[in-house]
């Protein structure tokens, strides 16, 4: 494959930047031994939230759209040539923006000002600062030097302006820019002007850029210092900055810069879990879900524990002005599913409505799931010849009516007060109209359940969830509706995502968990229900790590809703945030296996780990 020339140059800029790029104990050395401090703006001071600056054509064409309805074929192509014209045909070394766009045939010149308009709102939107140097531009107002700013840019002096304000730069002497002299750093010029100005500090006078030519070469052959920085780093673990599967190329690279901008170079594992993995996650899964529910015309959101919990708050987050009532529900799939028992006619009825929980197929099983007495519950089994131990599935005929009269005898009364508990903790939370129920999926059996209690009135249940997968015949869901923001059985969405989350379920869930135990049952307390919670699987280290990783996701979505204007009407795709998923959980590092190789939690009153605790072979027989 034949390299293009901008390809060359991008590449030898960005070795350059690796081999002699200036470390930040060097760059305070050299700061200390000057007295003017000169800064480069883009790629230095001032990083952009877009994959490369051609980028912003891309994003001013979807804006001006959007404004007026009018789509501008290729414009970042037209844009790029009609840049490259007016360079070619101007009588000085820079131009300006309102040049470029005059060179800009294609459009009328009367929608020229409208373009320049929202290009230069798209420029300075899309800016933030350089983290890094951003703390050696402190440094040096700090150390008492005189700090100025050059930079070759096509635009005024006003949009750079507020750009750096923008930035949070301030404090320095001077602005020195190409547009306003009519000279660049690239031939030399500009440092000429600086020259003059500072006669008296040649010598003592630093510059510091990322471009090989115009901020170390030439100011060096002009008689000032110079440094250069890579900036070209990519900070990020999970994400590549190519990926060519990624159908949206610019929000994925927009995403992807964002990210790699707004992480420091010591940021702990926490941060790097929580802004490149569950972050986007949570973007695109929120912003997927407040398009289907204002679709559908949806009255209320549920947002069902545990996992439900910062769904709803980075929902709020993303949409804060959102009209659509949101109740967060205290429920569980032991809690709804085994009150339905109450209703259940015979053994098979009742093996149909607690089949879910049947991994273990024993009578065991049913006797914790449904509370009973386990020395009272073995008692009555033996006077019919069967143990706790007797698989459900070989049990027969008369066998089948005598299981299920003790069931009944033993849980029938808890089984009815906990389906009026749950009737009344419905009522009480105004569950009922046209409304979504938000969880993290799988196969939708709270769903399913939930619907049995509102089969009598006149309520609209939709499932709104991260993936759907059917573990029954299809027609077994014809009764829910269900939709899946990664994959949706049966709705050509992508299998592989199923894949993906379905040997990865443990860590994919353990993102979302919330720190509280689940739902065990319901209580009457002060004429009110009240959710009873068991422990919490994780405590300690391991809780305050999963807390972390979310907090640190919704100050990811904190930042990033600003830019979200921007990308006009967003749709983050699932192979987005996918793909750091992928690189995160799907396939490990060994540094990711290592951060969660002792990582334990507690379930039916045991310790177990995270990862597997036996062998291959352990896991192929059992």
């Amino acid at each position: 494959m034949q390299l293009k020339s901008y390809q060359v140059k991008k590449i030898i800029k960005y070795s350059c930047g690796k081999i002699i790029g200036a470390a930040k104990i060097r760059m305070e050395q050299r700061i200390r031994e000057a007295e003017i401090v000169s800064f480069d703006i883009f790629d230095t001071l001032v990083k952009r939230n877009i994959k490369c600056p051609e980028d912003v054509h891309e994003l001013v064409r979807k804006k001006y759209f959007e404004q007026t309805g009018i789509d501008i074929c290729e414009y970042r192509k037209l844009r790029v040539n009609a840049e490259k014209k007016a360079r070619r045909y101007s009588g000085i070394e820079e131009i300006s923006l309102e040049d470029i766009l005059n060179a800009l045939r294609e459009v009328p010149d009367g929608e020229k000002g409208k373009l320049q308009e929202i290009e230069e709102e798209t420029e300075i939107a899309v800016c933030c600062p350089d983290l890094r140097m951003k703390a050696i531009y402190e440094y040096a107002l700090k150390e008492g030097k005189r700090v100025i700013i050059t930079s070759d840019m096509y635009l005024d002096e006003r949009i750079v302006k507020k750009i750096l304000q923008k930035c949070g730069y301030d404090n320095f002497e001077r602005l020195y820019l190409s547009s306003t002299y009519g000279v660049c750093k690239a031939t030399g010029n500009l440092y000429e002007v600086i020259k003059k100005d500072y006669p008296s500090f040649q010598g003592k006078i630093l510059h510091i850029g990322d471009n090989v030519k115009s901020d170390y070469a030439v100011p060096k052959s002009k008689g000032l210092e110079a440094l250069l920085i890579d900036g070209q780093r990519n900070l990020l673990r999970y994400w590549s900055k190519d990926n060519k599967n990624v159908k949206d190329q610019l929000l994925y690279g927009s995403l992807f810069s964002f990210l790699n901008n707004h992480i420091e170079e010591e940021s702990n594992d926490v941060v790097h879990i929580a802004y490149e993995v569950l972050g986007p996650m949570l973007l695109g899964y929120c912003v997927w879900l407040n398009e289907r529910v204002k679709r559908e015309g949806i009255e209320k959101i549920f947002f069902l524990s545990r996992e439900g919990k910062v769904l709803q708050e980075a929902f709020n987050i993303l949409y804060p002005y959102s009209k659509i009532k949101q109740t967060y529900l205290f429920v569980s799939r032991q809690a709804l599913v085994v009150p339905l028992l109450a209703d259940a006619n015979d053994f098979d009825e009742m093996i149909k409505i607690l089949k879910v929980f049947l991994h273990v197929p024993n009578l065991k099983t049913i006797c914790v799931l449904c509370g009973l007495e386990q020395d009272k519950f073995n008692e009555e089994l033996t006077h019919i010849d069967l143990d706790q131990e007797t698989k459900i599935y070989e049990i027969s005929g008369k066998k089948k009516a005598e299981v299920y009269c003790i069931i009944q005898k033993m849980g029938g009364y808890r089984f009815k007060q906990q389906k009026r508990y749950v009737l009344e903790y419905l009522k009480e939370n105004d569950f009922n109209g046209n409304i979504a129920i938000v969880d993290i999926g799988w196969a939708g059996t709270m769903q399913i359940a939930l619907q049995e209690y509102v089969k009598e009135t006149d309520t609209v249940l939709r499932g709104y969830y991260f993936g759907v997968r059917n573990m029954e015949k299809s027609d077994y869901y014809n009764c829910i509706f269900r939709n899946g923001y990664l994959f949706e059985a049966g709705k050509n969405r992508d299998n592989n995502f199923d894949l993906m989350l379905r040997f990865t379920t443990e860590i994919f869930e353990l993102l979302l968990l919330n720190k509280t135990g689940s739902v065990c049952k319901y209580s009457l307390e002060k004429n009110q229900i009240a959710p009873v919670l068991g422990e919490p699987e994780y405590i300690g280290d391991e809780g305050m790590f999963l807390e972390s990783i979310q907090s640190k996701a919704l100050h990811f979505l904190n930042s990033i809703r600003r830019e979200m204007e921007f990308w006009g009407n967003l749709e983050v795709s699932a192979e987005i945030p996918m793909a750091p998923y992928s690189n995160f959980a799907v396939f490990p590092k060994m540094d990711t296996i290592k951060m969660f190789e002792s990582f334990k939690f507690f379930t039916d009153g045991n310790v177990r780990k995270l990862l597997p605790e036996h062998t291959l072979c352990y896991y192929i027989f059992h």
